[in-house]
């Protein structure tokens, strides 16, 4: 690994530099060892301190402040950066505001970044980007809204606007009268499903109370005779024996049949 793309031997060498008063190399240094190691609060603090531009050393301290929040005097100088950037009165300074705020919220500084996106919108009120950013950073519900609406009313097309409204506007509850009326529909059908099942029941005991039992036969009347009158004849009685004389007669018959038939198969076998 070389020099250039060790994060140490940057820092090393950028303290080295620093120390002779070469600022412009140290800076180089630290920005390198910024860029190859960026959990490194060390190098972002020396890119700060020895970096010309005030915007980007503003920015090199948040994200130092975001690696080291337990450095009081890093929060200071921070502090004091950012008051200072804020005094601006000139209105091109809008668009590098809204720039400078979303670095500082990406680095969980949001406090201060609600800050430059309000000045934002107080030099330069038809920014939609600032007013988008700012409602996303603005606890109040209420002030969200009003942001947001205010964006689309610059910009209706605003996709990020658009969900942000989306977003805020609470569900709608359902409706009681419909919720009422489906209730109501229920009890009404499963009233008249008894009713029906009741009624049905009733007719059965109806009918089952008004049909009449079955009637029993009633006793033979014991026969009574009188001497003066003629006896009925008796009736005919079926004749068995003419039936049984029939069935013996297609017996024998069919008998007579086989009997034949054997006979000719016989003759046949024979020949």
């Amino acid at each position: 690994m070389s020099a250039w793309d060790n994060p140490a031997e940057m820092l090393t060498r950028a303290d080295t530099a620093r120390a002779l008063g070469d600022t412009a190399l140290a800076y180089q240094m630290y920005a390198r060892a910024s860029e190859i190691n960026p959990q490194d609060a060390a190098a972002w603090r020396g890119r700060a301190e020895t970096c010309a531009n005030p915007d980007e050393a503003l920015v090199s301290y948040a994200y130092a402040n975001a690696l080291a929040p337990q450095d009081q005097t890093l929060k200071q100088t921070l502090d004091a950066s950012v008051a200072q950037r804020l005094t601006t009165q000139n209105s091109n300074d809008a668009p590098l505001l809204v720039a400078m705020g979303q670095e500082l919220a990406e680095v969980g500084l949001t406090t201060e970044a609600h800050a430059f996106f309000q000045r934002a919108t107080n030099l330069d009120e038809t920014s939609t980007d600032a007013w988008v950013w700012l409602a996303g950073l603005e606890p109040d519900k209420d002030k969200q809204t009003e942001y947001l609406n205010q964006a689309l009313a610059l910009n209706p097309r605003d996709s990020r606007a658009r969900a942000g409204l989306l977003a805020l506007k609470p569900p709608a509850p359902p409706s009681p009268t419909v919720t009422e009326a489906r209730a109501q529909e229920l009890a009404a059908a499963s009233q008249a499903q008894a009713e029906s099942s009741m009624e049905r029941l009733r007719k059965l005991r109806e009918a089952s109370a008004s049909t009449p039992p079955p009637a029993q036969p009633a006793p033979a009347a014991a026969p009574t005779f009188t001497p003066t009158s003629t006896p009925a004849p008796a009736p005919v009685a079926p004749q068995p024996a003419a039936n049984n004389t029939m069935r013996y007669v297609l017996l024998g018959l069919l008998a007579l049949v086989v009997l034949l038939l054997f006979a000719g198969i016989f003759l046949l076998l024979t020949q």
